[in-house]
């Protein structure tokens, strides 16, 4: 009889959920979020909580990062815990009852390995480095001084070229050399239409 209520519960324990990631091949990265995923049967609890753990660390951890997870979903993507992922070794995924019962653990997935990232990191700065795996790029400050149309320069808050009053480049009234040409040929036909009606 004995025998008989082991195999029962060894069949219940086969077909309860049951965590297909991570694994320790797969396992984690420290950039963005990490996926979760597992099998269910009917007879599963409808949610769970999901619990990353670490009992091979000292001191042992355990944080919380999905509560009420529908089972049906077969996977979600989890967020880092406060503070970040942690980059090592001996971590697993629970998923246990809720968040009141986190020790009714409903599966657990293989030990597996945090590791640190290798993507790029991109400074937003005007002026900085951009650093690329093992290389380095030196981006230069943006240059504070320029020529405008009337030689002067200008320059803002930010190092950047603004036109000075000066600029004439779009002004209806400049002082160009095609203008003043223009206005000395107007003075001789005024002086010459002026003389004409005097000797009239």
């Amino acid at each position: 009889m004995r025998s008989v209520a082991v195999l029962f519960a060894l069949a219940a324990s086969a077909l309860a959920y049951s965590v297909s990631e991570p694994t320790n091949s797969t396992g984690w990265t420290t950039s963005g979020p990490n996926e979760v995923s597992w099998s269910k049967v009917d007879t599963d609890a409808a949610n769970f909580t999901i619990v990353l753990v670490n009992q091979a660390s000292f001191p042992p951890t355990s944080q919380v990062l999905d509560a009420l997870v529908v089972g049906t979903l077969g996977k979600v993507v989890v967020n880092p815990p406060s503070g970040g992922w942690k980059a090592g070794s001996g971590f697993q995924v629970n998923l246990v009852k809720d968040t009141d019962n986190l020790n009714t653990i409903l599966a657990q997935s293989e030990q597996f390995t945090i590791k640190a990232s290798t993507s790029s990191t991109f400074s937003s700065a005007a002026s900085g480095t951009v650093t690329a795996g093992s290389g380095t790029l030196t981006v230069p400050p943006a240059s504070t001084t320029g020529a405008t149309a009337g030689g002067s320069t200008a320059t803002d808050s930010t190092g950047a070229l603004n036109p000075t009053s000066s600029d004439t480049s779009t002004s209806p009234t400049g002082s160009n050399g095609a203008a003043k040409s223009m206005g000395m040929q107007a003075g001789v036909f005024a002086g010459l239409a002026l003389l004409g009606a005097f000797l009239a």
